[in-house]
């Protein structure tokens, strides 16, 4: 590549969407209530953080609706993750939706407050707010 050039992205799956949890009530609901309300939607379950990276690096999914508290990894842990394979590999940086009962930690307030395309959905949530949320970060 000369100087002058400069490389695109490889940008995101468009419709795909990767909901990850510890609870499996949880993502199996997130993944129902997706599917109803958001057409063409592909979407893919992922237990933890670790899972959520091994799984976009496969994928390169568009949305990543994320927990924050979980086991082996947390949400904000592999979303630093994701953004470094990103980075490197030149690739589109999905839209995240971090979930959480609780306050985020402040690694997950420098995501909210630095990137245009990331989202708080404060749990519980009704199917309504999830998928306008989805559909927002789809947009």
């Amino acid at each position: 590549m000369s100087d002058g050039e400069t490389k695109d992205l490889q940008p995101v799956g468009k419709r795909k969407i990767l909901v990850v949890d510890d609870e499996q009530q949880i993502r199996e609901m997130f993944k129902l209530f997706v599917e109803t309300d958001v057409p063409d939607s592909r979407v893919e379950l992922a237990a933890n953080g670790a899972e959520a990276v091994d799984s976009f690096m496969e994928g390169h999914h568009a949305v990543l609706l994320m927990d924050l508290h979980m086991p082996i990894m947390d949400g904000a842990e592999a979303f630093r993750e994701i953004e470094d394979h990103c980075r490197i590999m030149d690739w589109e940086l999905p839209a995240i939706i971090f979930c959480t009962a609780y306050d985020p930690p402040s690694s997950a307030n420098r995501v909210l407050l630095q990137y245009e395309k990331a989202y708080l959905l404060r749990k519980p949530v009704d199917n309504t707010t999830l998928t306008d949320m989805v559909k927002n970060a789809l947009a």
